[in-house]
């Protein structure tokens, strides 16, 4: 029995920390609202894209082709939030080899993000004259050997591996049509606009799926971890 003048013990209560706030987050969203708030989102971008094209300067803070403007920010947003859902997946996954591979991915995801926000492989090319896809080879390839252990391990969660797989594949096809945009001595081509258009928003749908693809694992890994 405590004495009279004894200060009464409190229930002891631990708060939950950011990551795990941003989980209880994540796992509350409804994927087919995520799926058609960025669509419109990205279609809209692109008509104001476009008037950008057509009428200049009043659409300017939409130009597709820009930094540091609407598009580029919310590009950036998306790869931001690609990173941070691959870190929430790690923290959820039980075997570590898998928790590591997710965790690591978090990484290449998060510098796209900065990346997309000020054009920083446009910048490199300029400054050395050499082709950013050769500049950026050796990342490209840790990120690719990811991006496989990735997907082998959403089909082993039986999740998200076609999301990812439609994703990566209109990713794919993004870089090729930036690829051609330009000619020799690195001149753009008659359809370097049209062209831009497809790139940009072929990127961001891009994003959304492999998005789509990691909440979907985040559920599954998640319930696993409370079973």
């Amino acid at each position: 029995m405590a004495s009279p003048g004894a200060t009464p013990l409190k229930a002891s209560s631990t708060k939950p920390g950011l990551l795990d706030r941003l989980q209880g987050i994540a796992l509350g969203l409804d994927p087919w609202r995520v799926l058609l708030a960025n669509g419109f989102v990205i279609a809209l971008l692109g008509v104001l894209g476009v008037l950008d094209l057509v009428y200049g300067s009043p659409f300017a803070i939409f130009d597709l082709d820009g930094e540091r403007n609407a598009p580029s920010t919310y590009s950036a947003g998306l790869w931001t939030c690609l990173s941070l859902l691959a870190l929430l997946v790690g923290r959820a996954e039980q075997p570590v080899a898998a928790a590591r591979v997710w965790q690591a991915l978090s990484l290449p995801l998060l510098l796209v993000a900065a990346d997309e926000f000020g054009e920083i492989h446009e910048r490199l090319e300029r400054i050395t004259g050499i082709d950013w896809q050769i500049l950026y080879s050796p990342f490209a390839l840790v990120a690719a050997v990811l991006w496989v252990l990735v997907g082998r391990r959403l089909r082993e969660l039986r999740t998200g591996f076609g999301l990812f797989v439609a994703g990566t594949v209109v990713g794919f096809v993004s870089q090729v049509i930036e690829a051609v945009e330009y000619g020799p001595h690195d001149r753009e081509v008659a359809v370097f606009d049209e062209l831009v258009v497809a790139e940009e928003l072929l990127e961001m749908a891009g994003a959304v799926l492999v998005g789509l693809a990691l909440l979907a694992a985040l559920r599954v890994v998640s319930r696993q971890a409370r079973a």
